[in-house]
């Protein structure tokens, strides 16, 4: 925008005074302006200059791969403590089956000693079968989920029978010891199926005297 102003070479025509010079009138300083100029600057002056020597923010190679490492050290170790537990799950549960099976077969061998203590089940030595129970080859044991009657566990039994000594000199008692072996066996046959951690042979002793009158 332009104003008139007076200048040393004015020229007067009768009562009229005419300006022969000129120049920009300066802009209006508003304080919106002002303020955001402010501003500005304040914000310009507050920022600092990046430092070149300064590590940027993040993970290095050599930091991930440690990471790595470590992760990958914590799931095997988790890994191999699932392992072990289920293992022993697997253990406890062939040990009490086995268990078992061994006192049933200590129960019928008792009764059979009750009845005859010449039974050939009884005799001395090693037997893998019951004669009496019309068996003529060994046969694994079984046993199952009252569930589903799914197969567990099987086993085969063996039991030895042995004289019982009398530390009396020239005096033989007529009790029996009784040695009962259960072994794990394969799902078909009766090949051993012993696996370190998951199953172990199971061995349980009893003694068959004759009843006392």
């Amino acid at each position: 925008m332009w104003y008139p102003m007076r200048h040393s070479n004015t020229a007067r025509f009768g009562d009229g005074l005419y300006f022969v010079g000129c120049r920009p009138r300066p802009p209006k300083l508003r304080i919106v302006d002002t303020m955001k100029q402010y501003l500005s600057m304040k914000n310009l002056l507050s920022r600092r200059a990046p430092n070149p020597d300064r590590a940027e923010a993040g993970f290095t190679l050599m930091e991930t791969l440690v990471a790595l490492v470590i992760l990958t050290f914590g799931l095997l170790a988790a890994g191999q403590m699932m392992y072990l537990a289920m293992g022993s799950n697997s253990l406890s549960r062939s040990k009490g089956s086995a268990i078992t099976v061994a006192q049933d077969r200590l129960e019928f061998l008792a009764d059979r000693y009750r009845q005859s203590q010449a039974d050939p089940d009884l005799t001395v030595g090693t037997h893998t079968f019951l004669v009496a129970a019309g068996e003529t080859a060994p046969v694994p044991v079984e046993v199952k989920n009252p569930n589903d009657n799914t197969t567990l566990n099987r086993f085969t039994v063996t039991w030895t029978v042995s004289q019982v000594s009398d530390p009396r000199a020239g005096r033989v008692l007529a009790a029996r010891q009784v040695l009962v072996t259960v072994t794990p066996a394969q799902t078909t046959g009766t090949t051993s199926n012993t696996k370190a951690g998951l199953n172990k042979v199971v061995n349980v002793t009893a003694i068959f005297s004759p009843k006392l009158t």
